[in-house]
């Protein structure tokens, strides 16, 4: 039966198309013998109590249980003639095993007597094959962080940068999201890492980054790896962060939890408030059926306090102004098992986020600061069949979709808005900040209605009387992916499991940027919306699939086939395996990038056109078929559990990720319009891009330090090629700036690591990571300005934007259990007290030393390099941040009060340094002979009623170069 089932289940899994899967399950192994004898057991039965999964003894006393979701369990061991036991607190963790052997002892007396055991957390981790992170959900309630990223910042490796530089979008920089940090892991792109939420990815495929949101009490486990991950992991570089939700039980179980820092008042409040729910149980009347809900709405009236804003903003307050955020999310998951071996599980995420994010050059023009709106769904659904004990499958399909909008701080999503006749004021006359507004002087401003292209003049009216700058850059995208997958993984032997499966996306990509909107006032033959890159949209921004080549939606395609083996022998461990991708980006290229309008043409030969072309049209034959790409990666890992005490690891891989979908695509049209007036920069979307090629190699050792302690020392190298850049395209009749393969990098690194498991009620990790990130570019559009320049493109590599060299982050835990702690009378006054301490102390990241020069003006400069790029450091950080929390059990209630504080010591951080100096506040410029000209030209009082000089010393004291000041929250958790 079983060979007729496999029969039919690998064809399917062959010809199946899917999604990427992060793995949600390990696996429960050991081996049983006579507490006497030494012998192994035979037939001796070990059950996961409360389901029906389980295994039974081979010869060897051997058993496996494979496809364990991720989560604490308890073991119930059995045998005739010997005592029953049951292991507690067993965890399993995604992609590991849980070794859990034991020796049974033969039953001579009570029959119903059940002997209890306590499994206690490895310290070394016996099947590792790569660098791994585990964070369990009561260390993430405990850690004095909210979300995910700061979860993942905290681990080794894993630079966090605060400088809003993510420059995803094509030739400008947006804010990876409303936490304003990037994560950059093992000296990689932010779009390097991939998060995945019980198995399904929640990547937006257009910039590569992840806005999703979960609560922090819906969260089981966040594990991440940074080393040679296996096969069945694609289309990612630098990392995997696996995050698993909970899920219902057979109990009904909830938690609603309260945080806001408003208690402490408005002086020193933020207005940070976070308020949580989730549920979960058996849904009454399906039996074997469960649900888990949950839900959380955040209102940050300052999204991301800076040190210091009281003493440098006109306003005298502590919050960052128009620098906020509200936001929605929700996750919900049910399953249902049809049989004890058919299983179905249903899972959806999304979030809706609306923010704002303070601009310093906007400081008197605050309405018009940028705004974002950023949606997330995903819906997921995945079918477990078990063969038998040694064989299941899995068929999943998942849908996720991703909406950014990034507009004016008054107009959003308005774009007739931001129409100005005479022109969108620039900035103030001493040219450091954007043009404010008058309200005692009424203006002129017009609005074009679209339907019969009536114009309508507005005059004096108030609201209308607003001449001062807008934000005029207008942008949205929308992605979206469809995707299904197959595996099927059977156990030939105890110590021989294999894996394989495909996977297949069909992405659905929109794009809108309206690079000049004040000019909406205009009709179309006028010029107001020639200045439109779009794809998937029409000339106004409303969603449609133009018919034609020129802005039709986009659907890239990936397909991928992978096979990953483990061989678990004593003394080794092997996870070997080999994935083939396959990239089609379902687009057209252009046939002559040298002459695109023409391409028989050349710019040396502009007579060979060919007859009856037009020249200065991009016709449907100046295109061909973009290419397709396929990249075959190998990886293997080993572990060496050298005794019971240490274990080495080294694995080496091949890792290939398609570029961000934003870089190549652009609409033709508007590339026509570009090509044949030139004019500003602005990066054209390149189809030929090929697949980014990491190469990694890694090697490690723990080694366990008397009873409770262990070290982990991990060497790493990897070597980059063929990460995208922006360059100059020569090109007739005009050059046009587009993206290439053209940089590469070496990142190599050292990371250690203390883990104290508790002791005395104390447990404490440790961990320092020394590494050097090197390479030709930081980002895609590091070489913007050689681009515009028409200038050569640096071979030689340095230092990367996000080099890191010392990093150290200490944890300290400490809890107290039940009756534990002080006592007065018969009251225990700390019990089940906790308190948690995260301390962090990080070298500064790089920058260009130049000479000194005005670094805040918004006039355009052209900056004069006193010493290498990137040869220089920023200085030090340090931050100490703790939670401290108390329950109280009452009937069936826990109650648990708790302080959050951040930056302990009001530590004033500098992230942010001027090139000329190397300090946060100050340029230099204003002690030069120009400086001096400049003070002298504006001492009369003007924007604000400020002098220059005192408008210069507000500008260079730009709050958004340093961290955050010491805030205080309070929250109350309830758990029934």
């Amino acid at each position: 039966m079983k060979l007729k089932c496999l029969s039919f289940v690998l064809p399917v899994l062959c010809v199946l198309t899917g999604i990427a899967l992060g793995a949600v399950t390990g696996k429960i192994t050991g081996v049983i013998t006579d507490a006497q004898t030494k012998e192994p057991i035979v037939g001796v039965s070990v059950q996961i109590v409360g389901t029906t999964m389980g295994a039974q003894t081979n010869e060897d006393g051997r058993y496996t249980i494979l496809n364990v979701p991720v989560g604490t369990y308890a073991l119930k061991i059995s045998a005739v003639g010997y005592a029953p036991v049951e292991i507690e607190k067993v965890e399993v963790s995604a992609d590991l095993a849980s070794y859990q052997s034991h020796a049974m002892t033969s039953q001579v007396t009570n029959l119903n007597e059940v002997i209890k055991v306590t499994a206690e957390r490895p310290l070394v981790i016996k099947d590792k094959t790569t660098s791994l992170n585990i964070v369990r959900q009561d260390e993430i309630l405990a850690m004095p962080t909210r979300g995910i990223d700061q979860v993942v910042g905290l681990q080794n490796s894993v630079v966090t940068m605060h400088r809003n530089v993510g420059q995803v979008i094509r030739g400008s920089r947006e804010s990876a999201g409303a936490t304003a940090t990037e994560l950059n892991l093992r000296g990689g792109r932010p779009s390097e890492v991939a998060f995945y939420v019980d198995g399904f990815s929640q990547q937006d495929p257009l910039s590569g980054i992840s806005t999703a949101q979960i609560n922090n009490n819906a969260i089981k486990e966040i594990s991440m790896q940074a080393g040679a991950f296996s096969a069945e992991y694609g289309n990612v570089s630098s990392g995997i962060v696996n995050v698993t939700t909970a899920s219902g039980t057979d109990k009904y179980k909830g938690n609603i939890d309260l945080v806001t820092d408003n208690l402490v008042g408005r002086k020193h409040s933020f207005d940070q408030n976070y308020y949580s729910a989730d549920f979960g149980g058996p849904i009454p009347g399906l039996k074997g059926a469960h649900f888990f809900l949950s839900g959380e709405r955040d209102w940050l009236g300052d999204r991301d306090p800076r040190y210091g804003v009281k003493d440098v903003l006109p306003s005298g307050s502590r919050r960052l102004p128009n620098n906020y955020s509200g936001s929605w999310s929700y996750q919900g998951k049910i399953d249902y098992s049809f049989t004890p071996n058919v299983k179905l599980a249903l899972s959806g995420t999304g979030s809706d986020i609306k923010w704002s994010e303070y601009n310093h050059n906007y400081l008197f023009d605050i309405q018009h600061t940028p705004w974002y709106h950023d949606q997330n769904i995903g819906l997921n659904a995945k079918l477990t069949h078990t063969l038998s004990a040694k064989t299941y499958y899995n068929l999943s399909a998942s849908y996720f979709k991703t909406y950014r909008l990034r507009g004016d701080g008054r107009w959003r999503d308005n774009i007739w808005g931001y129409a100005r006749i005479g022109g969108n004021p620039t900035f103030d006359n001493t040219s450091l900040f954007f043009a404010a507004d008058n309200p005692a002087t009424p203006t002129v401003y017009e609005t074009l209605m679209v339907a019969g292209q009536e114009r309508v003049f507005i005059v004096s009216i108030p609201d209308s009387s607003d001449e001062s700058a807008n934000y005029d850059d207008y942008y949205k995208r929308k992605s979206s992916y469809i995707g299904f997958n197959g595996d099927i993984t059977h156990q030939f032997a105890e110590s021989h499991t294999i894996k394989t499966g495909v996977e297949f996306q069909r992405h659905t990509l929109r794009y809108y940027r309206h690079l000049f909107p004040y000019r909406v006032y205009q009709d179309t033959a006028g010029g107001g919306f020639t200045d439109v890159d779009r794809y998937g949209y029409d000339v106004y921004g409303n969603q449609a699939d133009p018919s034609g080549y020129k802005n039709s939606t986009k659907h890239p395609i990936n397909f991928a086939w992978y096979v990953q083996d483990r061989l678990d022998w004593t003394g080794l461990i092997v996870n070997a395996g080999v994935r083939f991708d396959y990239f089609d980006y379902k687009s057209l290229r252009l046939r002559n990038p040298e002459n695109p309008l023409d391409p028989d043409s050349s710019i040396q030969y502009p007579s060979r056109a060919k007859p009856g072309s037009n020249p200065q049209v991009l016709d449907q034959s100046d295109l061909e078929a973009s290419k397709k790409f396929t990249r075959l990666s190998p990886r293997v890992g080993f572990a060496f559990p050298v005794s019971d005490k240490t274990q080495m690891h080294f694995n080496y891989g091949k890792f290939f990720q398609r570029p961000d979908l934003i870089r190549l695509y652009t609409g033709f049209d508007f590339f026509e319009y570009k090509v044949r007036n030139a004019g500003y920069f602005y990066p054209i979307g390149n189809p030929n891009l090929e697949p980014e090629k990491t190469t990694q190699y890694e090697i490690g050792m723990t080694h366990q330090l008397g009873d409770f302690t262990s070290l982990d020392v991990t060497a790493y190298y990897k070597d980059v090629t063929g990460l995208v850049q922006v360059v100059n395209q020569s090109a007739n009749p005009n050059s046009f700036s587009t993206y290439q393969n053209t940089d590469y990098g070496t990142i190599k690194g050292i990371e250690t690591g203390i883990s104290m498991r508790r002791n005395h009620n104390v447990e404490f990790n440790l961990k320092y990571t020394l590494s050097w990130a090197n390479g030709t570019g930081s980002y895609a559009n590091t070489e913007q300005n050689v681009a515009w320049t028409a200038g050569h493109i640096p071979k030689q590599t340095s230092a990367l934007d996000f080099d890191q060299r010392h990093d150290l982050i200490a944890n300290i835990d400490y809890a107290l259990g039940k009756k534990q702690g002080p006592k007065l009378g018969d009251v225990y006054l700390l019990e089940n007290f906790r308190l948690n301490i995260v301390a962090r102390a990080s070298s500064g990241t790089p920058y260009s030393p130049a000479v000194i020069y005005d670094e805040v003006t918004l006039a355009a400069v052209s900056p004069v390099p006193a010493a290498p790029r990137n040869s220089e450091y920023g200085p030090w950080t340090h931050e100490i941040d703790f939670k401290a929390e108390r329950s109280i059990n009452i009937g069936k209630y826990q109650i648990t009060p708790y302080i959050w504080v951040k930056n302990l010591l009001n530590t004033k951080n500098a992230y942010v340094v001027y090139e000329s100096t190397g300090r946060p506040d100050n340029t230099g410029w204003l002690d030069t002979p120009p400086g001096q000209d400049f003070a002298a030209a504006n001492s009369a009082p003007g924007l604000g009623g400020y002098t220059g000089t005192q408008l210069y010393h507000i500008k260079q004291d730009n709050p958004l170069n340093f961290g955050i000041p010491r805030m205080i929250l309070f929250g109350v958790r309830a758990s029934f």
